[in-house]
């Protein structure tokens, strides 16, 4: 885990405002997210979860916790389903959908972020969102520090709303369906 601090927050947002961060780490896999997990319990930090940070506006004062960019990748098919993992661009998946004749997701083309930011807003565009066609997300829940398999009804999907919106350090994405 690269750790660094004092890293201001613009150039990770699409908005290109914000303050510093007191931590930032990049998580590219599980045992990084874990490590960077354990240093901000270690450090009694609040700890935010980062995807493509679009549609966050970050103070100028910064974030005195530990900024954990979620940065994992990597996308598998299984029969007509996508496995995604949470920092796969949204839309780099919705053209690879696409150019492979898998229809479906194309309304949430152009959408700016990651996967795992796609679940946490259940994002929407033309009448269709991304909560009628995910069969389940995969988390860590950092209250047990064990991996879940949520199915859709478990998300609690609503209207750009989801149980990672209403618990926001709980659960970190790691791959959806």
């Amino acid at each position: 885990m690269e750790l660094t601090e004092h890293i201001g927050l613009a150039p990770f947002t699409t908005f290109g405002i914000g303050g510093p961060a007191r931590y930032f780490v990049r998580a590219k896999d599980l045992s990084e997210l874990h490590e960077a997990l354990a240093f901000a319990k270690e450090k009694n930090l609040a700890a935010f979860f980062l995807g493509g940070g679009s549609n966050l506006l970050v103070s100028d004062a910064g974030f005195k916790g530990m900024v954990i960019k979620i940065e994992c990748m990597g996308v598998e098919q299984d029969g007509d389903t996508f496995i995604a993992a949470a920092g796969e661009s949204w839309d780099g998946l919705v053209a690879r959908a696409v150019r492979g004749h898998w229809w479906g997701i194309e309304n949430l083309s152009g959408i700016p972020g990651t996967m795992g930011g796609a679940v946490v807003q259940n994002i929407g565009a033309y009448g269709a969102s991304l909560s009628q066609m995910l069969a389940w997300a995969e988390v860590l829940d950092t209250a047990s520090g064990e991996i879940q398999k949520l199915s859709n009804a478990e998300c609690q999907f609503g209207y750009r709303d989801s149980i990672f919106k209403k618990e926001p350090e709980r659960y970190v994405v790691l791959r959806a369906a």
